[in-house]
């Protein structure tokens, strides 16, 4: 009996050894690099060392707006700095990310434009890779304040810069503090009446130079060219012998008379129509010379092209003599000389993100819209200051083409009904 008892507890001894071990956790997790520098765009890969399956880690970023990771590759997203951490078990591993710009700054700030109301605040985000010690401004403090959080509050209209420094570099922001305004009001027309021009208002251009353009009319203040008359300003194109020209016309302005910054300004007009005919409504800077001066074409129509309008913004790094300066076209169902239409122009002060903005319009219809953003990157915005109108209508020429004389065998005129000026005070 004895000896069956030993043997049993041998067997017994003999299976305990030969039962499988339970496998031990894993004991660490190393990262290596544990610091990485890298540019927005860079992507880096993290090793591991462990004692377990590296397909079991969790990887994790703690501002995955600067840095993502997936699997231990590090994408660098934004100038800041990110911690990584990566998890196995119970352990686990942390590298530190620091992502500079592609030109290699250290400092951000986002977003680099804010528009506000008057009294709203907002909370700038910021990247500061280095962990330097930050210093916020603002440039106009009667426009916005800012905290040493970057905590922003609007307090009147206007533009303003926030600058973000350290000890090495600086970054800014545009605060726009949007102003609040009223209704447009009537502030100036000329609806034609009576039998003459009102010489207060408007001033002749006479000549046939070309008019920088290649133009074949003589402009001149004749009545046979130009005449109040029925409630209307007509301008008239011939096709005559006139100062060695084959063609006269007029050509009106208000320069130096009555002129006008910002509002909304429309005409209601009809359109000669006919190949060659280029009538225009239009303004000009009341000061400086073309292109410094600035100019709107709110309507140019082309009688070749019955069908479209044309609308145009030259400055001084944007014209037509560089062939760069800003234009839309709209093409309609119709032909526009058919009958008259309101062509028109809205002209904002600090509308868009505190930037100045232009907006044309047939019929009261938006069809295009400029903004100070677009333009010569603000070097030389010159929509700030007084521009005067202009009515002319001109006969060929670079935007005028082919000129089809069998048109004349009608009159062929340009009638303004009226011209009318809306502008709206701030709150």
């Amino acid at each position: 009996m004895r000896k069956f008892y030993l043997l049993f507890v041998l067997v017994v001894l003999c299976w305990a050894c030969e039962k499988k071990q339970p496998t031990e956790p894993a004991t660490g997790i190393k990262l290596n690099p544990v610091t990485l520098q890298l540019k927005v765009g860079d992507i880096a890969t993290i090793d591991v060392e462990t004692s377990g399956k590296a397909a079991d880690i969790k990887w994790t970023s703690s501002n995955t707006d600067v840095a993502d990771v997936y699997s231990g590759v590090v994408t660098a997203k934004a100038i800041g700095k990110a911690v990584i951490t990566a998890v196995l078990g119970n352990t686990s591993a942390t590298a530190n990310v620091f992502v500079t710009g592609t030109d290699g700054a250290s400092l951000r700030i986002s977003p680099p434009v804010v528009s506000l109301r008057p009294g709203d605040s907002f909370d700038f985000k910021y990247g500061n890779t280095f962990d330097l010690e930050l210093t916020w401004t603002v440039a106009d403090p009667e426009v916005a304040t800012i905290d040493q959080n970057g905590h922003l509050t609007a307090i009147a209209p206007g533009n303003t810069t926030v600058t973000l420094k350290t000890n090495i570099e600086s970054v800014t922001a545009l605060v726009a503090v949007e102003h609040a305004w009223g209704e447009y009001q009537l502030v100036w027309s000329d609806e034609f009446e009576g039998t003459a021009l009102d010489e207060s208002v408007w001033g002749y251009n006479t000549g046939g130079n070309g008019w920088g353009n290649n133009e074949k009319q003589y402009y001149t203040d004749r009545p046979e060219n130009i005449r109040v008359q029925n409630g209307m300003l007509e301008i008239e194109a011939r096709k005559e012998q006139y100062q060695n020209n084959e063609y006269t016309s007029a050509r009106i302005m208000s320069k130096g008379k009555k002129t006008f910054t910002y509002g909304k300004f429309e005409s209601r007009i009809k359109f000669p129509g006919g190949g060659g005919t280029w009538p225009a409504f239009w303004m000009l800077g009341n000061s400086g010379s073309w292109p410094n001066c600035g100019e709107i074409d709110i309507i140019e129509h082309v009688g070749n092209m019955d069908a479209r309008a044309s609308f145009a913004v030259h400055t001084l790094l944007k014209n037509g003599t560089r062939g760069n300066n800003w234009t839309k076209t709209q093409w309609f169902d119709y032909p526009l000389s058919d009958d008259f239409h309101i062509y028109g122009v809205e002209w904002a002060q600090e509308e868009k993100d505190g930037k100045d903005v232009i907006r044309f319009t047939v019929d009261g219809v938006q069809y295009a819209e400029v903004w100070e953003e677009q333009i010569d990157n603000n070097d030389s915005w010159p929509f700030n200051k007084p521009f005067f109108i202009i009515f002319n209508l001109a006969v060929g020429g670079n935007m005028g083409g082919q000129i089809d004389n069998s048109i004349f065998d009608s009159p062929r005129i340009m009638y303004v009904d009226w011209v009318r000026v809306y502008q709206r005070n701030e709150k």
